[in-house]
């Protein structure tokens, strides 16, 4: 179930307990191989769910499948069993692992967008996304997760990175503790929410009759193809150009 409830402490618990997979030297037992360099040496946040940090933890990757090739976006990537009507890709990943994924790799969080009393844009550190899958004639395909997606208004495709806000936390009425990306399974959006992990670092309107964003059909590979979403922060993958 998505709307599982996380307290405050789960929460330390868990991402410590995340820091401690990264640490391993065995690659998760799970029966899918993620499209990168070395696969044999990633280290995994969990024993089972498809998400890994590199060796050298400056990257996170995560596999997912195409869900959406043509309509309206408001994500660029959302939980199985949640938002695949909107969005291009979905990962069978807990959100909180997310999370925790992008920490070990040193990502520092901002906050989501808000609302009242004025509009203040997401913040925190910026992260780059590669997506990679393999084509038709076996070959590695790789392209930046922007390529995907076009604006509606001028075709051109998304050219800035996200920005780890870290989705809304808090109590609920009665006061249970709650982390909102696993009550949405919003992890990645390309419309404003407060309930995902990565946002757009600019407005970006969440209103169904003007949403900005849409797929870049041609560059998407077939629904249900496998894909490989590597996460670095933008700030390394600068520093290595220099």
């Amino acid at each position: 179930m998505i709307g599982q409830r996380l307290s405050v402490f789960g929460l330390f618990v868990l991402l410590g307990a995340a820091t401690l997979f990264a640490d391993e030297s065995d690659v998760a037992k799970s029966e899918v191989i993620p499209l990168c360099d070395s696969p044999e040496t990633l280290k995994p946040l969990d024993p089972t769910e498809p998400i890994w940090v590199t060796a050298d933890r400056t990257s996170l990757v995560i596999v997912g499948k195409i869900t959406l090739r043509e309509g309206l976006l408001e994500f660029f990537a959302c939980r199985v069993g949640s938002k695949e009507y909107e969005s291009i890709v979905a990962v069978d990943v807990k959100p909180y692992l997310i999370h925790a994924g992008l920490l070990v790799i040193g990502a520092k969080k901002g906050h989501p967008v808000r609302f009242n009393p004025e509009f203040v844009p997401p913040d925190g550190d910026k992260i780059n996304i590669f997506v990679r899958w393999k084509g038709e004639g076996g070959e590695t395909c790789e392209l930046p997760a922007g390529e995907l997606i076009r604006s509606v208004e001028t075709g051109k495709t998304l050219s800035s990175p996200w920005v780890f806000t870290g989705s809304v936390s808090g109590k609920d009425q009665k006061g249970n503790p709650y982390y909102m990306a696993n009550i949405t399974g919003e992890l990645i959006g390309v419309s404003n929410f407060a309930a995902t992990i990565l946002d757009v670092p600019f407005e970006s309107t969440a209103d169904n009759e003007n949403l900005a964003f849409e797929p870049n059909t041609e560059k998407i590979p077939p629904l249900e193809t496998e894909v490989t979403l590597i996460l670095t922060r933008a700030e390394i993958e600068s520093d290595e150009k220099e």
